[in-house]
């Protein structure tokens, strides 16, 4: 059974190889057919077990923030993901209360 660019199985796939499951085929001969990991393979199973569809993708992560580094290699703080479309930036409050007032002191 191919595997989608991505990483993602369609839901027609993941829809069948719940059903063999169910009918009691184990888990590990599917996923020795198939070629998707047991572990997926359970999950798709007790999802569908516990009333959700076995087409239920789990929940997005957090994005993995990038911390910032100053010249000298310090940790500045200032952290950055894209979260699909959107930039996210995290930036200690002392820090920028910091900038702030230099920008502030600056304009004087």
């Amino acid at each position: 059974m191919a595997r989608k660019k991505g990483g993602r199985y369609s839901d027609k796939q993941r829809q069948e190889i719940v059903r063999r499951v169910q009918s009691g085929e184990s888990q590990m001969a599917v996923a020795r057919e198939t070629g998707i990991p047991a572990v997926t393979i359970g999950y798709w199973a007790r999802k569908a077990r516990d009333g959700a569809a076995p087409t239920a993708k789990r929940k997005r992560a957090r994005p993995r923030m990038a911390v910032g580094r100053s010249k000298n290699g310090r940790n500045q703080g200032i952290a950055w993901a894209l979260d699909g479309d959107t930039l996210v930036v995290r930036i200690p409050l002392r820090n920028f209360a910091r900038l702030l007032a230099q920008k502030a002191l600056a304009e004087i």
